[in-house]
């Protein structure tokens, strides 16, 4: 409670504790479920750097319930106590989803009486433990597609699959962003590059933001991207030849000099410093306008939030630097996540350690707490169960102030619907929503939910091809594209489906826009594109990409275009001379 009053916070701001040790110890990571109860993952077997893991403990995860609506827990339960090196958590289709390198986890738990229904499942495997052993996978969460989206820093590389999978069946994992599909039981290794990502978001159009440290703090998550890496670890792949920069304008340490000198206060001036853990995009009901849409970020050494205002640049978007939002004079603030909950208020969890990575001080295992921040005095929200109301109540909540409701919304009608439910009223109306509701917002809201649960079939998503709206044109091409293999460029390895042909039409339908549209987020989400068509396909988009002149200075563009070109060179050299005749793009032509 002194450390939460001590907080530097903005004008009608307060910080309450939500729990504390003995009640919570070692958080390192949370989530929700359809009730409105945190769930928090506890790391007791991390360990000093000689030791790595201290494999005679076991972690646990722990149920918090606030049913007064106070802000504070008043029930607390142990879901389990019997995994180790857990990084994350995630609840939905009937369980529970662990993060416990070399492996990812399911408990199921089908009745949701919190307790397991069987022993924990291993769903993939390959996630590699290395020297940097806290750079490992970690940050479960389900995006707005359907899939499980996990994170992994560039030192612990990894050969992911199913469990039994072939060396040639796995997916390399070289830092950056991964996810599964929990219904068809695909892995994809979305990027590469970066250091120890430890926090990610999406925003109110579905764009992937996550963060990183020690080599740029900030990152579009674009699907098949090289991103820059520490110069000790290069890209897997040497025909990259350039990797993309980071996506914020400013750096929170002194990059004349060495990282590992940002700390003990002396990037202050500059936000903080190189380490950030945890993120989110606020995008509750709670805190003033003026902060939605905004990124936050826990700045390690810092001990603060900075705050990243996120803007539209060329393909993407560029992160400006913000007036950091909270401080902590507490020595031990060592803040690790960030979640929007059921009122709108923000929590925050605190590792409460007075180390780094390492703990070089010792292993203090019996700290740990997480606050929650509040503007003014949050509405009461009575006890709730979203997976007891019924569709069309499930339907409603997708326009509701507090993105919160929204994503558990859908994560249950999506779990409905593998369960094998119609749903016929649900998909109605989400489909006027689609169509009738002005807001684009709402719009892709809608649309995501009826393609998770398979109702927005190809017809359909072609026919948005043509829509007026930047963001609903991006999303029709990446859903239609959803199942095509993703090539592994980062390796050098050709895409896993060689047999794979993309449909003529749709094939057809993306070069004509690829050559017409007006929008450069949808030519980068069409050169994402280029890398989930077979070699022998790629050349007509690519060709109508390369020919936009006004993209040759694009932050993203050139290289992401190169990359999806990478194998083309191995299947047809001179189709890709003659393409670079008539690109215009001058770094692609180089590479080319």
């Amino acid at each position: 409670a002194e450390a939460a009053a001590k907080m530097q916070l903005p004008l009608g701001f307060k910080a309450n504790v939500f729990a504390a040790e003995p009640d919570v110890q070692n958080p390192i990571a949370m989530t929700w479920d359809a009730r409105g109860r945190l769930w928090v993952a506890e790391n007791y077997t991390y360990a000093e750097q000689s030791k790595k893991f201290e494999l005679g403990l076991r972690d646990r995860v722990l149920i918090f319930e606030d049913a007064k609506g106070d802000g504070h827990f008043s029930s607390r339960k142990v879901f389990t106590d019997d995994v180790q090196m857990l990084s994350s958590v995630e609840v939905g289709h009937g369980g529970v989803w662990l993060m416990c390198p070399p492996q990812l986890l399911f408990i199921p738990d089908r009745n949701g009486d919190d307790v397991p229904d069987a022993p924990a499942q291993v769903v993939l495997d390959g996630f590699a433990l290395a020297d940097m052993y806290h750079n490992f996978a970690n940050g479960l969460r389900f995006g707005p597609d359907g899939w499980l989206y996990g994170r992994c820093g560039g030192s612990c590389p990894g050969e992911i699959g199913l469990p039994g999978a072939t060396k040639e069946q796995r997916v390399p994992l070289r830092g950056g962003i991964w996810r599964y599909h929990p219904g068809r039981k695909v892995v994809e290794v979305l990027n590469s590059g970066t250091t120890n990502p430890w926090g990610h978001d999406w925003d109110a159009h579905g764009e992937l933001f996550f963060i990183n440290t020690v080599n740029g703090h900030l990152w579009h998550g674009i699907t098949g991207s090289h991103l820059k890496r520490i110069a000790s670890i290069p890209d897997p792949n040497p025909r990259a030849y350039e990797l993309i920069e980071q996506h914020a304008d400013h750096w929170h340490f002194d990059t004349a000099g060495e990282w590992s000198k940002s700390r003990d206060g002396s990037a202050s001036a500059l936000g903080g410093g190189h380490a950030h853990m945890g993120m989110m995009i606020y995008q509750g009901d709670n805190w003033p306008a003026e902060y939605r849409g905004v990124l936050f970020t826990e700045n390690f050494h810092g001990r603060r939030l900075n705050r990243e205002i996120l803007e539209r640049s060329g393909s993407g978007y560029v992160g400006r630097h913000g007036q950091d939002f909270l401080f902590s004079p507490d020595p031990w603030f060592r803040g690790l996540d960030l979640s929007t909950g059921p009122d709108g208020g923000v929590f925050l969890m605190d590792w409460s350690d007075t180390g780094e990575c390492h703990d070089f001080t010792g292993v203090h295992r019996a700290s740990g707490r997480i606050f929650k921040i509040t503007h003014g005095e949050p509405k009461r929200v009575e006890p709730f169960d979203l997976a007891k109301l019924d569709e069309r109540a499930l339907v409603k909540l997708h326009s509701h102030a507090n993105e919160w409701f929204v994503r558990q919304a859908r994560l249950e009608l999506a779990g409905r619907a593998a369960n094998g439910l119609a749903l016929k009223d649900a998909k109605a109306q989400l489909r006027a929503m689609f169509e009738q509701d002005a807001d684009a917002v709402n719009k892709l809201r809608a649309l995501w939910t009826l393609f998770v649960m398979g109702a927005a079939d190809g017809k359909f998503l072609v026919a948005q091809l043509h829509h007026d709206n930047e963001h609903v044109r991006a999303w029709a091409v990446r859903l239609l594209s959803d199942a095509w293999p993703l090539d592994t460029t980062m390796s050098q390895r050709p895409a896993a489906s060689a047999d794979f042909q993309a449909e003529a039409a749709t094939l057809a339908a993306f070069v004509r826009m690829a050559r017409e549209d007006s929008s450069a987020l949808v030519r980068l989400v069409l050169a994402s594109a280029l890398q989930r068509l077979p070699a022998s396909q790629r050349i007509g988009l690519a060709g109508a990409l390369v020919a936009h002149a006004e993209d040759a200075d694009d932050h993203n563009l050139p290289l992401l275009i190169w990359y999806g070109l990478i194998h083309v060179g191995d299947a047809d050299a001179l189709a890709l001379a003659r393409l670079a005749e008539k690109c215009a793009l001058p770094i692609t032509r180089k590479f080319i």
